[in-house]
């Protein structure tokens, strides 16, 4: 009887990670090998169909099983052959990326995103160069953009230069022309990561406004001015590396959560939150990382931005926001 059981155990592994390895395969089929096109389908399909003919005709198991396994790893080795590039045809709002030059103090960003957006396609591209001040970084806060998803969101972390302004730090898809997101494409290799430098009326209204169904809310993070610096430099220099050296933007590894808590210098966090990072603002309020003068939810209901930011002026547009916060943070 234990050999029968053992057995059917070694059967039932050698058919999970066959059904593992083929699962993955048949969307790098679909993604890196067809491009998407319609004609991957088919080919995927074709992929599935001889791969369970294979188990099912040929026995011994083990056979086909090594078969299957061989196969899948000339196939990964092959794919992981392919590189990231700058030279592709970008999607406008993120055809430059930025570069940072530190000089003592005195940090300087190029190409940092200032759009003046009508809608999410109709925008008039404008970049500009910022100078700031180490001495003069303050405060940084953190917004969450989230789409109605129970477990996904966007953090961007803006941080405070007082008489130098805000700059916006986002870690993001580096779309190509034509290209939507997608979590399933995001695995295979099809997408550049960038991190974005932007001005916070641009990041705040292309979702607020121009976005569909995307509500946005503004955190002041409980750090000191020695931990705000360096989360900045950490950015500086991957945002730095990156000109250089392209990365592959991946849905679970390499996104825009799990990126910063990979910079040298982040609070590493075991926590299932930094995966489903819609939770993510409640972890840090546990953690004790955001305001506790209020519960929880109540401090999420007035951290609530889209209205104010919809109707804030262009002239001092991150004051505003910030003082009508702190104007229904006191009126609750």
């Amino acid at each position: 009887m234990s050999d029968v059981v053992e057995e059917w155990m070694l059967s039932g592994l050698m058919l999970a990670i066959s059904a593992s390895f083929t699962l993955w395969i048949t969307g790098a089929i679909y993604f890196d090998v067809a491009h998407g096109h319609r004609w991957g389908k088919p080919l995927s399909l074709l992929w599935i169909i001889g791969v369970v003919s294979l188990l099912v005709v040929w026995q011994p198991l083990w056979q086909p099983f090594a078969v299957v396994v061989s196969v899948s790893l000339l196939f990964i080795g092959l794919w992981l052959l392919q590189k990231p590039r700058h030279d592709r045809d970008w999607d406008p709002s993120v055809a430059l990326l930025p570069r940072a030059v530190r000089c003592g103090d005195v940090v300087t960003i190029e190409n940092v995103r200032n759009f003046e957006y009508r809608s999410l396609t109709d925008f008039t591209p404008r970049y500009q160069t910022r100078i700031t001040h180490l001495a003069n970084l303050r405060h940084v806060d953190i917004i969450f953009f989230n789409w109605g998803s129970p477990w996904m969101s966007h953090p961007v972390l803006v941080f405070d230069f007082g008489p130098d302004g805000r700059v916006c730090c986002s870690i993001e898809v580096r779309y190509r022309k034509g290209q939507e997101f997608s979590i399933l494409r995001s695995l295979y290799r099809q997408q550049e990561l960038i991190i974005l430098i932007a001005d916070e009326r641009d990041v705040i209204l292309r979702r607020t406004k121009h976005s569909p169904n995307q509500i946005a809310h503004l955190y002041r993070l409980n750090a000191s001015v020695e931990e705000t610096r360096t989360a900045f430099l950490d950015y500086v220099a991957a945002i730095n590396d990156l000109y250089e050296k392209p990365r592959w933007y991946h849905g679970l590894c390499m996104n825009c959560t799990t990126t910063f808590f990979r910079l040298p210098n982040s609070r590493f966090r075991l926590d299932w939150r930094v995966f489903a990072n819609a939770r993510l603002d409640r972890a840090l309020y546990e953690s004790g990382q955001l305001d506790h003068s209020l519960p929880f939810d109540e401090l999420r209901r007035v951290s609530r931005i889209n209205d104010i930011a919809n109707n804030a002026p262009e002239d001092g547009f991150g004051d505003h926001l910030r003082n009508e916060l702190e104007k229904r943070h006191h009126e609750r």
